[in-house]
């Protein structure tokens, strides 16, 4: 097992970047990718995990008055987000062990990828994490239940990109584990446009162990793995062939 404590950190002295909390988390999955970072190929693996929750410090936020349904957080630009989505140490951990429990159970075929587009480089997709749901959902309901969580946890991990923009971002999907195809541009996955609950007929009513999430997080230096692609959500690139293919 592997503990990953979290702490609080604050940009322009305002935002919490992430509650402070330790995840201790366990892996239950393993699947290995390619990703290109400024045209070259670097080969990873990713481990997907459950997790449990032990509190350092408890997050401020965890003490919202329940019947504050307008809160929308410091620098949000967004509509409401409920309450179960808002992004507290709570909702992040129980997101992320319904998307472990979902996976075990269900297999790639009910997890798609997930990127934000840049708001500042329309053709610029980041990779952000992974969405799963249970066989009856959809990926558009998937999704819409959890965009408020998803799009903070974007514009926490990419501040610079993102921040400016949270609450207006565009969530894109892909197929699950396709980031090898996605880093050869391969021509055969295509992006599709996600969007919010009020635009998804049914999204609130899903319950939010129905679906889960597991968003992307860096390593040191790791600068993070993106995509190029047109208006259509297809690469903008050449595909790149394989240098060890005959």
């Amino acid at each position: 097992m592997t503990k990953v404590a979290v702490k609080n950190v604050f940009l322009f002295g305002l935002l919490p970047l992430a509650a402070a909390f330790t995840f201790t988390l366990k892996p239950t999955t393993t699947t290995s990718a390619c990703s290109n970072s400024n045209g070259k190929f670097v080969n990873y693996q990713r481990t997907y995990f459950s997790s449990r929750r032990s509190t350092l410090l408890k997050d401020k936020w965890d003490d919202l008055d329940d019947e504050d349904d307008e809160f929308r957080g410091f620098g949000y630009n967004g509509p409401p987000i409920p309450k179960d989505m808002r992004y507290i140490g709570f909702n992040v951990e129980r997101q992320n062990k319904s998307f472990a429990a979902i996976r075990a159970a269900g297999g790639v075929e009910l997890t798609n990828d997930i990127f934000i587009r840049d708001p500042f480089k329309p053709s610029l997709f980041w990779f952000v994490g992974k969405v799963a749901r249970i066989s009856d959902v959809p990926v558009e309901k998937a999704v819409a239940r959890q965009y408020g969580l998803i799009e903070e946890h974007a514009a926490r991990l990419r501040p610079a990109e993102l921040y400016p923009k949270n609450g207006e971002l565009d969530i894109y999907s892909a197929p699950g584990d396709s980031e090898m195809d996605v880093a050869y541009n391969r021509a055969h996955i295509r992006f599709i446009k996600m969007e919010r609950s009020d635009a998804v007929e049914g999204a609130l009513e899903v319950k939010n162990v129905m679906v889960g999430f597991q968003g992307e997080l860096y390593d040191d230096g790791e600068d993070g793995f993106r995509s190029e692609r047109t208006e259509e959500g297809l690469p903008l690139n050449p595909e790149i062939q394989d240098s060890g293919a005959e």
